[in-house]
C-alpha cells in the first residue's frame, strides 16, 4: 500500500485497506461483478440522491392529493386553482408523487447501493484492522505524517508506559509494538449506513398492506361507517361534532382577538360511538354491531383501538342538511304554512294547509341540467346545488315549477302560485384521520443508530502509533483525522522521557514560510 505516488497524492488515510482488496476495485469480469460495481460507485449512488432530491422537491410545487379537500375531484382541484402547469402536475402523476412506483423504485436503489457500499468496504476494513501487524519495515515510519527517530532507545518502555496510560492497547512482534485506540471510529460511517439503510427499509415498508395506514374519513351527524383497512370489525358513529370558539373576554388572545374580525377556532370535537361487528367472521351476514364505548376524539387526543389511532383531521360544514319554502300567490302573498324538505329523507307531499298540497316530483343534490326527457341531471350525490321540480296541487287545479337556489322557472304556463325559498341548514361533518404505523418503531431505530454513527464518526479519533526499540527508538503515528490533537497526545509524554517532539512532515513553519521536510 506504500507507494511512490504517496507524496505525490498526499493519501491522509493510508493503510485503510491494509492487506485486503475491494472487490469493486479488483474484479470485473462476470455480469454480477458488473452489477456489484454499479452500486457501490460513490458517482452512483451521489446521482440517485441528487435525483430523490430534485423528485422530491417537485413534490412540493403544488400539495399532495392527499392535502387537497375531501371529497374534491384531484383534477379539477389542480386544473382551477393552479391552471395549466397544476394539470399538468397531475396527469404526470406529482400528486401522488411519494407512493409512485418509480419513487419507490429509486428508495430501493439507494438502499441497494449503501449495502453494497458497506459490505463492500466495510469487509476488507474489518480484515485490515484485525489482521494488523506491529512489525513495520524502517521506511515505514519514515513515510508516516508524524515520525521521530532518535538513537537513545532507553527509554522507549517508559514512553509506550506513558502512551498505555492514554488508553492504548499495545501489540508486540518482538521489538516492535502497535499502539491503538479508537478503532470504532472507522466504523462511523458503516453506522451510519445501517441507520440509513433502516430508514429506507422502513419508509418502504409503509407501501405494504396491513404495515401503514393513514385514512381520511368522513361522517355526518348521526352516521354510522365502517372503518377502513379493519376489515369490517369496526364501526364508528358520529353522534355529534362541537366546535368551540375562542371568547373575546378573559383569554390570553384578547390582543389578538380584538385586532381580527375571523372567527378563531379553539377546538374542534366529535362525540363518537365505537362499535364492533360480532358477525365479521360469517360471510354474507349483516352487521351486529355490539357498542363498546363512547369517546370525545378532539384535537391531538385520538381513540385508541388495537395498532390503530382516531384523529381528529377536520370538520365539513357545506353540505345541506334541509331547506325550508313558503308559498305564494301571484300578488306575493304567503299562503298556508312553511314546509321544510329533509335532503336526506324526501318526503314525497306536504300538506301546507288552506287546502294546498306540495309534491316532490324530481330532485338533483348538484343540479347539473335537464336532460331530454325532461329530468334533472345530477352532478354528485352530494346535496350542495339542489333542484327542485315541485307541483302545487288544491282541490282544483296542479300547476309545475322549477326551482333552483335563488332561482324559481315556471313550467307550467300561466302559474298562480311559487314556491320560494326561505331559508336551509346544513349538516355538521367530521373529518377523522384513521392512522396506524407498525414501521415507526424500525424507522426511530435507524433514526437513533444514525445519530450514533454520525457522532462516533465525528468525535472518536483511530489513532496508531508504531514503536520500534531493536537499533534506536523509531516512532510513527497514524490517525484518521486530526493530526493536531494526535500530536498533543503524543508531545508531552516524549518530553517526559527525554525525546524531541515528534516531526510533522506537513506542517508549516510560518516563520519561514516554507514547508518542514521540503527543500527551500
Amino acid at each position: 500500500m506504500i507507494n511512490s505516488d504517496y507524496d505525490k497524492k498526499k493519501i491522509k488515510d493510508l493503510m485503510r485497506y491494509d492487506g485486503s482488496a475491494i472487490r469493486s476495485k479488483t474484479r470485473s469480469r462476470s455480469i454480477f461483478d458488473k452489477i456489484w460495481i454499479f452500486f457501490t460507485s460513490i458517482k452512483v449512488g451521489v446521482a440517485i440522491i441528487l435525483i430523490i432530491t430534485i423528485a422530491s422537491s417537485i413534490g412540493t410545487i403544488f400539495p399532495q392529493e392527499y392535502f387537497i379537500p375531501v371529497g374534491a375531484d384531484p383534477m379539477q382541484y389542480y386544473t382551477e386553482n393552479y391552471g395549466t402547469p397544476g394539470k399538468l402536475y397531475y396527469e404526470l402523476g406529482f400528486h401522488n408523487l411519494y407512493s409512485s412506483w418509480w419513487f419507490i423504485v429509486l428508495i430501493g436503489m439507494l438502499a441497494l447501493s449503501l449495502i453494497a457500499a458497506s459490505i463492500d468496504r466495510g469487509v476488507p476494513l474489518f480484515k485490515s484492522l484485525k489482521n494488523q501487524r506491529a512489525k513495520k519495515h524502517p521506511t515505514f515510519y519514515k513515510r508516516q505524517r508524524l515520525n521521530l527517530q532518535d538513537e537513545n532507545a532507553e527509554n522507549a518502555e517508559a514512553v509506550i508506559e506513558g502512551l498505555k496510560k492514554k488508553g492504548y492497547k499495545v501489540k508486540s512482534e518482538g521489538s516492535h509494538r502497535l499502539l491503538e485506540k479508537g478503532r470504532l471510529s472507522r466504523w462511523g460511517p458503516y453506522i451510519n449506513h445501517t441507520g440509513l439503510i433502516l430508514l429506507l427499509f422502513g419508509s418502504m415498508l409503509r407501501f405494504f398492506p396491513g404495515l401503514y395506514v393513514d385514512e381520511l374519513i368522513y361522517i355526518t351527524e348521526g352516521d354510522t361507517v365502517q372503518l377502513p383497512e379493519a376489515n369490517g370489525q369496526f364501526y364508528v358513529e358520529n353522534n355529534k361534532f362541537i366546535v368551540d370558539i375562542y371568547e373575546e373576554e378573559g383569554t390570553v388572545f384578547d390582543a389578538t382577538l380584538q385586532n381580527t374580525n375571523e372567527t378563531i377556532v379553539s377546538n374542534y370535537q366529535t362525540d363518537i360511538t365505537f362499535y364492533e361487528n360480532q358477525n365479521v367472521d360469517v360471510i354474507g351476514a349483516e352487521p351486529e354491531l355490539q357498542k363498546v364505548e363512547d369517546y370525545s376524539v378532539r384535537v391531538n387526543h385520538p381513540y385508541e383501538f388495537g395498532t390503530f389511532d382516531l384523529y381528529q383531521s377536520s370538520y365539513d360544514n357545506s353540505q345541506m342538511k334541509s331547506m325550508t319554502f313558503q308559498l305564494e300567490d301571484s300578488n306575493g302573498n304567503t299562503v298556508g304554512d312553511r314546509f321544510t324538505v329533509m335532503l336526506d329523507d324526501l318526503e314525497s307531499t306536504y300538506d301546507i294547509g288552506e287546502g294546498m298540497a306540495v309534491k316532490v316530483r324530481a330532485y338533483a343534490p348538484d343540479f347539473l341540467e335537464i336532460d331530454e326527457n325532461g329530468a334533472l341531471i345530477s352532478q354528485t350525490p352530494t346535496p350542495v346545488n339542489p333542484a327542485f321540480v315541485f307541483e302545487v296541487t288544491d282541490d282544483a287545479s296542479s300547476e309545475l315549477s322549477l326551482l333552483q337556489i335563488m332561482l324559481s322557472t315556471d313550467i307550467t304556463q300561466d302559474n298562480e302560485y311559487s314556491v320560494k325559498f326561505v331559508e336551509n341548514e346544513n349538516h355538521w361533518a367530521t373529518v377523522l384521520t384513521l392512522k396506524k404505523d407498525l414501521t415507526l418503531p424500525i424507522i426511530a431505530t435507524g433514526f437513533v443508530i444514525f445519530l450514533v454513527g454520525l457522532f462516533i464518526g465525528s468525535y472518536i479519533n483511530h489513532r496508531r502509533i508504531w514503536i520500534n526499540d531493536e537499533n534506536g527508538f523509531s516512532i510513527g503515528a497514524h490517525t484518521n483525522k486530526n493530526y493536531f490533537g494526535l500530536k498533543k497526545e503524543i508531545n508531552p509524554v516524549l518530553e517526559e522521557n527525554g525525546y524531541d517532539e515528534i516531526f510533522d512532515r506537513d506542517a508549516r513553519d510560518f516563520d519561514k514560510g516554507v514547508i518542514i521536510g521540503e527543500e527551500k
